[in-house]
């Protein structure tokens, strides 16, 4: 749940958004219990009493109420896709600020398609799950507690089986939940894989074609596809055998007040139309259920996703740089005033490593005076573009110091460093 809380967090920022399409959402279901009323009073009070100079007033208010539903639904509508789309352009935002923030060494064991795919995929399955399952959650539970109090108002027994299956409703959408969240998330991780290949075997094709891999990377990428059909098929399963079982149960509440509304009504002891009066209440009761438990799914598949977000939010950001509340105008720091750079540099016993225990470089020193030209000289992989990087701060150096005119150079803040060295 701390994924869908962090979601909220972005949804505070819109309030009168928020509370717009809460109030159409309510006014629009209170609208439900209209029809059936209008229903029983049309049975018991026009047709049975055979007084058709009430029919008219009756359909026009039904009429109305369906208007007045449906109006009230596209004001909701039209509010909440523009709310969402302003949440999610903030997160997207947030999402591509924070990624520039983060220091190279982040960068070196990640594949550019896996950050596409959270950038876009990952933030757009954010929208159309917590966000809108926030909206269409909110409008179905809305629409069960005025049924179900309705339901109560009209016949307490009646009510009391209707509600009979929740427990089993309860206890199944319980058990799916609690196991639904490893599924979706091994999913997620194997679509990523698949579009992080795609993604460096388009960019690499010349060299594929090149050395004539095209059959090897055809097989590669159909491992990676497999295991992203497998991990799938692991989450349809398993909400085919969910999915029917919960219609069943609901199905069994519509039996029991059919046949108990059926022996009261043969009894005396209850209308004909606050029966059917019943029935409409009843399936309008269940339908929001039925939703609710797509939703559940959805849902868990929102909750990888956006922990896949959240996961490179929560990434601290390069040593030097601030990252504001929500990212918003974070950026590299600047001391706010411009000290001149001469180019005295001297590196004195500087070591680094990329990976821990194997060290790029150690105790290296040298002296480049302002002016001077200095080549640097060795074997691929001997650790020159190592010195440079270490000197625009892109790594931070384990041990030793860099100087830049006799100035450590964390002292120096990163704005004003990189400005004033050129890289090529």
């Amino acid at each position: 749940m701390k994924t869908v809380w962090r979601v909220f967090r972005y949804l505070k920022r819109y309030p009168w958004m928020a509370a717009g399409t809460l109030t159409c959402a309510i006014l629009s279901t209170l609208m439900v219990i209209v029809f059936p009323a209008a229903t029983k009073w049309i049975i018991d009070d026009v047709v049975r009493a055979n007084r058709p100079d009430k029919l008219l007033p009756m359909i026009l208010l039904a009429a109305a109420a369906f208007l007045i539903q449906h109006f009230f639904n596209l004001l909701r509508i039209i509010l909440n896709n523009t709310f969402e789309q302003r949440v999610i352009f903030d997160l997207r935002s947030d999402l591509y600020s924070h990624i520039q923030l983060l220091p190279l060494r982040w960068f070196d064991n990640r594949a550019t398609g896996d950050l596409m795919t959270r950038v876009i995929e990952d933030v757009n399955s954010v929208e159309r799950v917590l966000i809108d399952g926030i909206e269409q959650g909110v409008v179905a539970i809305l629409q069960v507690l005025i049924v179900v109090s309705v339901m109560f108002y009209l016949n307490v027994k009646l009510a009391l089986l209707a509600l009979g299956p929740f427990p089993l409703l309860i206890a199944g959408a319980l058990t799916y939940t609690l196991t639904a969240h490893r599924r979706y998330r091994l999913q997620r991780r194997a679509s990523s894989a698949m579009n992080a290949l795609l993604h460096d075997n388009l960019a690499g094709v010349r060299q594929i074609k090149s050395f004539v891999r095209e059959r090897e990377e055809h097989a590669r990428f159909n491992r990676v596809s497999d295991q992203l059909r497998h991990a799938t098929l692991v989450v349809m399963r398993v909400w085919a055998i969910y999915s029917p079982s919960m219609s069943m149960f609901e199905a069994i509440g519509a039996l029991l007040v059919v046949a108990f509304g059926s022996h009261a009504v043969l009894a005396g002891t209850m209308q004909l139309g606050d029966l059917v009066a019943f029935l409409m209440l009843t399936a309008f009761l269940y339908d929001p259920i039925s939703r609710l438990h797509q939703l559940n799914q959805l849902v868990q598949a929102g909750r990888a996703a956006g922990e896949r977000v959240f996961e490179i939010l929560d990434e601290p950001v390069e040593p030097g740089v601030v990252a504001a509340s929500g990212d918003r105008g974070a950026g590299i720091t600047d001391p706010g005033y411009k000290t001149r750079i001469l180019g005295d540099i001297r590196y004195e016993n500087v070591s680094f490593s990329y990976i821990e225990g194997l060290p790029a470089l150690r105790n290296v020193s040298f002296h480049a005076p302002p002016g001077a030209t200095v080549a640097l000289v060795g074997a691929t992989g001997a650790g020159k573009s190592t010195l440079v990087n270490l000197l625009v701060r892109f790594y931070e150096f384990t041990s030793g110091q860099i100087w830049i005119d006799r100035k450590p150079i964390r002292e120096y803040g990163l704005r004003e460093l990189r400005e004033a060295i050129g890289v090529v």
